[in-house]
């Protein structure tokens, strides 16, 4: 099952390259923002790079272990990390991303590897909340609002991963508990027949 989420996951990169191209084409030449495009852009390369490797990897007859596929995933985590860094940091509408890998994690991996994900995102979250390059507008003329906005995402954001933590582990241990009595039922079948 994880060589399957691991041809998924690579699919989803794909998906992802394409779509910050998109944004960055649309932010540079429609926007005319003004942000660092060199570091941006070599954060996107390194991504389509993993997905070049992820790519001929999948090509082998290896089993996927569940740390593999959690590497891949931290992988993700900190190229977004590096892209919002770049780009506002817990101010881009962007930052709400971190979901997806964890919820990924939360579906394809045992808990312990879910509740590690949900702890480097909130990490990475909560960093960005002080350390990152701000957009090229002025906040400041909304004064504590704003901050009060951007804290109560990131309240939002933590309870968030924490639900989605604990609810799709167990609905995960749900179906493969389901999964275990469905086959030990067509065995005792087998046995009876």
């Amino acid at each position: 099952p994880l060589s399957k989420n691991l041809h998924r996951l690579f699919l989803l990169r794909i998906i992802v390259i394409v779509a910050q191209c998109l944004t960055f084409a649309l932010a540079h030449w429609v926007l005319e923002m003004k942000l660092p495009w060199a570091e941006m852009l070599s954060v996107t390369a390194m991504l389509a790079l993993l997905n070049l490797a992820t790519w001929l990897r999948l090509r082998r007859n290896w089993p996927v272990s569940s740390v593999e596929f959690f590497a891949q995933l931290l992988i993700d985590v900190f190229a977004l990390s590096a892209l919002l860094y770049f780009s506002g940091g817990s101010t881009n509408p962007f930052i709400s991303l971190y979901l997806l890998p964890l919820t990924i994690a939360a579906a394809a991996l045992p808990w312990v590897y879910t509740w590690l994900m949900a702890a480097v995102t909130i990490s990475c979250y909560s960093l960005l909340l002080f350390y990152y390059v701000p957009l090229p507008h002025d906040h400041d003329d909304h004064g504590s609002e704003f901050v009060m906005h951007v804290s109560g995402m990131w309240l939002a954001f933590v309870l968030s991963t924490v639900l989605i933590a604990w609810f799709v582990v167990k609905m995960g241990i749900s179906i493969r508990e389901r999964d275990k009595d469905l086959a030990l039922a067509r065995e005792q079948a087998l046995r009876n027949e």
